[in-house]
C-alpha cells in the first residue's frame, strides 16, 4: 500500500468543483426591545442619587440596607406620621 502525502496542491486537486458561496447578511425584520419595570427604573434613579451623596450619607444608607436585610430595622411610625403631616400642612 502506498500513502501519498497530501500537500496543498494535492488538496486543491481533490476538490475541483469547490466554489465559494457569498455570505448573505441576515437582517431581522423587527428589532429587539428592552422594557424596564417601574421598580427597576426607580432603583436605578435611587442608585444614581446615592452616588452624589457624601461618604457618611452613603454609609448610613448601607447600614440601613443591611439592617433591613437582617430584619433588624425598626420603623418609627410616629416619625413617619409627623413627616406626612408636615408635608400636607405645607401645601
Amino acid at each position: 500500500m502506498t500513502i501519498t502525502p497530501i500537500t496543498t496542491p494535492n488538496i486543491l486537486k481533490c476538490y475541483p468543483t469547490a466554489r465559494t458561496i457569498p455570505i448573505k447578511m441576515i437582517v431581522p425584520s423587527g428589532y429587539d426591545e428592552v422594557i424596564f419595570s417601574d421598580e427597576a427604573l426607580s432603583f436605578s434613579k435611587a442608585m444614581a442619587e446615592i452616588e452624589f451623596r457624601s461618604k457618611e450619607e452613603r454609609m448610613h444608607i448601607v447600614n440601613i440596607t443591611l439592617a433591613v436585610r437582617r430584619g433588624e430595622y425598626r420603623i418609627d411610625s410616629d416619625k413617619i406620621a409627623d413627616k406626612i403631616l408636615e408635608g400636607v400642612l405645607r401645601q
